[in-house]
């Protein structure tokens, strides 16, 4: 009967999502690809949790307890209250609370549930694919390796944490994208805000990360003149100096938080342990650790570290963005080296063209209307790699754990990918592969 029912829903649903006019310019061959993908990816991850890791992992303890959840929510409901009145443990229990509703529906089956979770967050993954498409000068293939990601595909199509983040993300810089495009309104911004407090519940490290991208985006995309950005600078750390005179210890938060959260994951065990040195709360052990989790975060795992097959998937995909991050990187220091010679072409061209007033002013409008594209690509470009790079080192600081390192970094590889073919989608070999894409994706 379960198989029957998730047939049904899948289809409904499917329809539904081809209805919707926010997908209305993708072709519905590819849409339904793309979501059919994603609930593959979230019940193959439901099968390998429940058959090689029995009574073990978060996914199949969020829908055992959520059976718990429901018999005391009718039969002892003080009971009930005790046990999820608490903030500290919301985001665990609203994973449960979903569960819970999504039984009703699904006859308590996991899998249908994934489905239901697949179609709620799906719209959020559109969603930071339109940014990626548009803020990249219409380039498919930025936009597309988010939604291909094998990582990000296991991690986030499953009833976990890193799904609702993602999703929160998508939505999140979709809609500063269209308020930088269309203007601000009080909805958006208050929609803005929302975003962004329920992405740092869900995930308070991320802050680390999330908080100093959307301020270079803004500021970015706000044209603020570098004295502007300048005395912002000077200000903020003029106010850390007197917080830090007013009250000393106050400096020591950070790395006594990072300690405290590193210990927690030193005390638990696992088989994909790798090794970490002791983080103590002084910024001197922040400076001596930097090293180790520096490797850690952004590049565990090795082949072979792990002890699991599977990390060697993550591994071989962890280190072919690296090779696309250094090709994009020697592409952009190789123009940066041809920008003078160039320059020198262009001012010997203008010469010439001085007497030929009329195609130097098609060639000056030319140039001002690509000049917002660039602005729009490096903003983005930047607000990316500092979300994504700090997020990650973060995490090599304080999990000692291949599997845990490879499920919270998931939600930044698309943030670290996507700038790399961005830079190099001119490219031949990319190019030919993002022109094929254009043409299946979108009608």
């Amino acid at each position: 009967m379960h198989i029957l029912l998730f047939i049904i829903y899948a289809a409904v649903l499917g329809w539904i999502i081809t209805r919707r006019p926010f997908f209305r310019d993708i072709q519905p061959g590819m849409l339904l690809a793309f979501f059919a993908l994603r609930i593959a990816a979230g019940c193959l991850h439901t099968w390998v949790a429940y058959k090689y890791y029995p009574n073990h992992g978060d996914i199949w303890l969020f829908f055992q307890d959520s059976f718990v959840t429901r018999h005391l929510l009718f039969t002892d409901f003080h009971a009930f209250w005790a046990d999820n009145s608490s903030l500290a443990y919301l985001p665990h229990n609203l994973i449960e609370w979903t569960h819970v509703l999504f039984n009703f529906l699904s006859f308590d089956n996991f899998y249908i549930n994934t489905l239901f979770f697949t179609f709620l967050t799906f719209g959020g993954h559109i969603a930071l694919f339109r940014v990626f498409y548009e803020r990249f000068g219409h380039d498919t293939l930025s936009a597309a390796s988010m939604l291909l990601l094998p990582s990000v595909l296991f991690w986030t199509s499953c009833m976990h944490t890193e799904g609702i983040i993602y999703a929160m993300l998508g939505w999140l810089f979709y809609t500063l994208h269209r308020s930088f495009r269309t203007g601000w309104t009080t909805g958006r911004i208050l929609l803005g805000l929302a975003l962004t407090g329920l992405t740092i519940f869900f995930r308070p490290a991320i802050a680390i990360g999330l908080l100093p991208a959307l301020a270079w985006w803004t500021a970015a995309e706000m044209h603020l003149r570098r004295r502007t950005l300048l005395i912002a600078a000077a200000a903020l750390i003029l106010l850390i100096s007197l917080l830090s005179w007013a009250n000393p210890p106050i400096l020591a938060l950070i790395p006594h938080t990072l300690s405290s959260r590193q210990q927690e994951y030193q005390s638990l065990t696992g088989n994909s342990r790798i090794p970490l040195p002791l983080l103590e709360p002084t910024w001197n052990s922040l400076w001596h650790v930097l090293p180790d989790a520096l490797f850690n975060g952004l590049f565990q795992p090795t082949p072979g570290a792990g002890g699991q097959k599977i990390y060697l998937f993550f591994s071989l995909e962890l280190y072919a963005i690296w090779i696309l991050a250094l090709l994009a990187l020697i592409r952009a220091a190789s123009h940066k080296r041809k920008a003078p010679a160039q320059n020198s072409r262009l001012a010997a061209c203008s010469l010439k063209l001085e007497a030929q007033s009329s195609q130097l002013a098609a060639l000056s409008s030319k140039l001002a209307a690509l000049s917002p594209q660039l602005t729009a690509r490096s903003s983005l470009l930047a607000a990316c790699l500092l979300l994504a790079l700090p997020g990650m080192l973060l995490i090599g600081y304080i999990i000692p754990f291949v599997g845990a390192i490879v499920r919270y970094r998931s939600i930044y590889l698309p943030f670290l990918l996507a700038p790399c073919m961005a830079t190099l989608q001119a490219s031949p070999p990319f190019l030919k592969l993002k022109n094929a894409l254009t043409t299946y994706i979108f009608k």
